[in-house]
């Protein structure tokens, strides 16, 4: 057996598993054809409950439509049923970077990072119900050069170690995506400086896409800055309070001021800020939907009863986390971090925007976090102004392809680019 096979394997139902299918009347072998498939725990469980529905007749037939659909690769659009698939492919891709190898762990909630994204969707490459790579794109309106364009991103792409070299990229880059994914005139992604090989592998993975495309020759880059946690203020900023709906439109002020004119910035509205914060329910959200950001994560800073800054902070490391393995001395590292979102101030009140970082860094210590991440590259006066929190810089290029056809051609380029987190 090689060592490709070896993950294939599945274990034998435990005993208690196969007593309780016995008692519930279950046809033989239906339990071992359910791990086959890699059914979650949770679903075995479900269907050994003893509740009235669905019936065993009903899971003998999902279970036989299952292995119509896994008799070989497949690619689909990721769902909940595939939460702990996903976590577990992640967990098990990892990027080169020098002499470590850097896992992006997405778990318990694999799909948090897309909420915050607009028209996002997620297909996974699945063989015998294991996942061995995935692809994450969104699709969103955008300014370019004052230009409005549907701009797409590129992010979360992984390959299972071990199986590279297969043309899973291409796989996954020709699969149609989500219907509802908005078509990019210029795509983009993030890549870090010292991930050599990320750049050769996307542009093989180009190679398949049947279309003409555009690749931009400017080098590109986009910076974020890193504030320690433990250097967090601690005495609470009076001034600060939780956001209130009468302050959204106020808050849609700031950011839009504060942006304005940077490219890949969409224009802020009401609607499209409440809709963020409402983290998908506008009203009370069931228990089984895990929070990922909203209402109570924004805070805003009042001047003589004024909201002079704004922003929100959403536990990136609940969901999201670096870990760093170096190859040869085996060390390791956790990166988890927060991340400020949605943030804006009033001209002069740098200081004040400042302060209201060092309240979510507070907050970004109490959870237990290494550092809060801010994309202040085109703020440099707040950035100085929180030298006291050792601000690291993160610089990666920013990678861009303008699609072009006899009948469109793309003249925006991006120059000064604002960077969303939630994109990071």
């Amino acid at each position: 057996m090689n060592e490709q096979e070896g993950i294939f394997e599945v274990s034998p139902p435990s005993a208690e598993l196969v007593a309780l299918a016995q008692k519930r009347g279950w046809p033989e072998g239906l339990l071992e054809r359910m791990l086959a498939l890699r059914f979650n725990r949770w679903q075995i469980d479900q269907a050994l409950s003893g509740a009235p529905f669905p019936t065993v007749d009903m899971w003998v037939a999902n279970v036989t439509d299952r292995e119509r659909l896994t008799s070989g690769l497949a690619i689909h659009e990721a769902t909940w049923e595939d939460d702990e698939r996903l976590v577990d492919l992640f967990s098990n891709s990892s990027e080169r970077l020098g002499d470590w190898d850097v896992y992006v762990e997405r778990g318990p909630n694999p799909f948090a990072q897309q909420r915050l994204q607009e028209n996002a969707h997620v297909k996974i490459l699945v063989d015998r119900g294991v996942g061995l790579g995935v692809s994450v794109q969104s699709g969103r309106n955008s300014l370019v050069g004052g230009q409005r364009l549907s701009v797409g991103w590129m992010g979360g792409w992984r390959v299972r170690n071990g199986f590279r070299r297969n043309g899973y990229s291409t796989l996954l880059l020709s699969t149609p995506g989500s219907s509802s994914g908005v078509f990019g005139m210029i795509t983009y992604w993030y890549v870090r400086l010292e991930n050599g090989t990320a750049n050769s592998w996307i542009a093989k993975a180009m190679e398949s896409v049947e279309q003409s495309t555009d690749r931009s020759t400017d080098k590109l880059t986009a910076t974020v800055f890193h504030l320690d946690a433990q250097s967090a203020p601690t005495s609470p900023d009076q001034r600060v309070r939780p956001i209130e709906p009468d302050d959204i439109s106020r808050c849609v002020e700031l950011i839009n001021n504060t942006h304005g004119g940077l490219d890949l910035f969409r224009p802020y509205s009401v609607d499209f800020l409440e809709t963020r914060l409402h983290d998908l329910f506008w009203g009370p959200k069931p228990p089984f939907v895990p929070t990922v950001y909203g209402w109570p994560d924004m805070a805003v800073l009042e001047v003589d009863g004024s909201i002079v800054a704004c922003g929100g902070l959403w536990d990136r490391g609940r969901d999201v986390r670096e870990r760093w393995r170096h190859r040869e001395s085996g060390e390791e590292r956790v990166v988890d971090t927060t991340c400020l979102m949605d943030f804006g101030y009033a001209a002069g009140h740098e200081g004040d925007m400042a302060a209201l970082i060092g309240h979510h860094l507070a907050t970004t210590k109490s959870l237990g976090r290494t550092t809060l991440s801010v994309a202040l590259e085109f703020q440099p006066d707040v950035l100085h102004l929180l030298s006291w929190a050792s601000p690291q810089p993160e610089v990666r290029s920013l990678e861009t392809m303008g699609f072009a056809s006899d009948e469109v051609r793309i003249d925006a380029v991006i120059k000064r680019p604002h960077t969303d987190l939630g994109y990071w």
